[in-house]
């Protein structure tokens, strides 16, 4: 019997997993989704949140547990992590978990706090790695303190889990002497039966993600103005929600594209959307990982992608696959769009084949064997 299946057995095995809040992000979604995995598996799961409020609250399984710190929404974003990470500490102390997995960069600071547990009740910590962590751009002074951060946050994690080949290379010249496992990024969460593409004729193009800055959005609607003039019936659908709507609405306004762009605002999932449209397009300044592509290929369409994230090294494993860009450049964006609508798209199924190892079951598994096993070897 494996460990999984000797845990599972005996129904003791209780996970937890600790999120800042519900909000809409690639490494909040994942780990919903890895909850979800688990709590379906029959494993005990409990989510416990610095804040409750977030559009992604609706996508938890209702028999997972959710724990709230309800910290005060004057808490800024940027200790929002720590905050977190010390009131989780005090939960889990009273309320023993054997095993924790922590989200990506951002949630680091609850690996060292659940570390400082006592022996009884300190759990398995499962940590990843999701954003890049050489940026371009960072001094010199501002790496070698990020280093320290890292090394000092991650230091007591039972393991360490990177999303990427490349990204495990970095940590680990950054982690000298720890093992860092490769886990595809889990963000494909069901199997869908795959819709052909739209007759060439028709270019719908999607994009999605919060409507802030760093998305690029308005680089983006700048480029559909000048696809518009080769294509005037070009539709681009944005899934999402946020602060900079009322900017982009007055762009699209100045632009005169009413009948050409939609903000289509918060959707939970995007499935319906990309089976609607020819091609995905992520005009983002910097992603962690730009899970969103994944789920785009998953669907049998091809993408565009600025080069803001470690993902395009992944995926961009032919040129089929679609293209990618120069950060904040509309006139590029719009080429590559041309470009790929003027030429046949390849099946759905060889696309979506491209991204097999980001289903969830794939995730799921791996990381659950490792916070499993660490449970076998301690004897618990």
């Amino acid at each position: 019997m494996s460990v999984m299946e000797h845990f599972a057995s005996q129904q003791l095995f209780k996970i937890g997993v600790v999120l800042r809040d519900f909000r809409l992000g690639g490494s909040e979604r994942v780990a919903i989704g890895l909850a979800n995995y688990w709590s379906g598996l029959g494993f005990l799961v409990t989510v416990f949140v610095g804040r409750s409020e977030g559009e992604m609250r609706e996508l938890l399984r209702p028999e997972i547990i959710v724990h709230s710190a309800s910290l005060p929404t004057t808490v800024p974003d940027r200790l929002l992590g720590e905050k977190t990470a010390c009131a989780a500490q005090q939960h889990f102390r009273a309320n023993p978990v054997q095993a924790c997995y922590v989200p990506g960069n951002g949630h680091w600071p609850i690996t060292r706090r659940l570390a400082q547990l006592p022996k009884r009740v300190r759990p398995t910590l499962v940590s990843q790695v999701s954003s890049p962590i050489f940026r371009q751009g960072r001094s010199l002074l501002s790496q070698w303190l990020y280093n320290v951060r890292m090394r000092f946050l991650l230091r007591a994690s039972d393991h360490v889990v990177a999303v990427s080949r490349e990204l495990a290379k970095d940590t680990r010249s950054v982690l000298t002497g720890r093992e860092v496992k490769v886990i595809p990024l889990p963000v494909v969460w069901e199997e869908h039966d795959l819709v052909p593409v739209p007759e060439k004729g028709a270019l719908n193009i999607l994009a999605a993600g919060r409507l802030v800055p760093v998305k690029g959005f308005d680089v983006l609607i700048e480029a559909i103005a000048l696809v518009k003039k080769q294509c005037p019936t070009v539709r681009l659908t944005i899934c999402g929600e946020g602060p900079e709507r009322p900017r982009l609405e007055n762009l699209i306004s100045t632009l005169g594209l009413h009948d050409n762009v939609v903000l289509a605002g918060y959707v939970s999932c995007i499935r319906p959307w990309l089976d609607a449209c020819r091609m995905f397009v992520l005009s983002s300044y910097a992603e962690s990982y730009g899970a969103v592509l994944v789920e785009a290929l998953a669907a049998g369409r091809q993408i565009v992608s600025t080069r803001c994230t470690p993902a395009l090294q992944d995926l961009m494993q032919a040129p089929w696959v679609g293209e990618a860009v120069s950060v904040g450049d509309p006139c590029a964006l719009a080429d590559a769009i041309v470009r790929l609508q003027s030429q046949p798209a390849p099946p759905c199924e060889k696309l979506a084949e491209t991204v097999r190892s980001f289903h969830l079951a794939h995730g799921g598994e791996h990381y659950l064997s490792l916070l499993a096993s660490s449970q076998g070897a301690r004897g618990r």
